[in-house]
């Protein structure tokens, strides 16, 4: 099943505005993300992934939500930086 997904990120003021975290188009270097899960009922589950990209990591953790029985409305992805 493919849900919506909604990204971000965390950094400093100081890093966010000198571009440094900002990541190459074609980078094949894993990061870590936090996803929110929203199901129907509007609960929030939060899963921690390791991803290349946002939307691999809202389809590992859609994945996840669905294997303990979490029916996915959509994802919020936030990127550490």
């Amino acid at each position: 099943m493919t849900a919506s997904f909604n990204t971000s990120f965390f950094s400093t003021p100081a890093t966010a505005a000198s571009g440094v975290s900002k990541k190459g188009f074609r980078s094949t270097a894993y990061n870590n993300y936090v996803v929110d899960v929203i199901d129907f009922d509007n609960e929030i589950h939060t899963f921690e992934v390791e991803a290349s990209t946002a939307s691999e990591a809202s389809e590992q953790a859609a994945d996840m939500a669905m294997s303990v029985g979490v029916q996915v409305s959509y994802c919020n992805v936030y990127s550490e930086q």
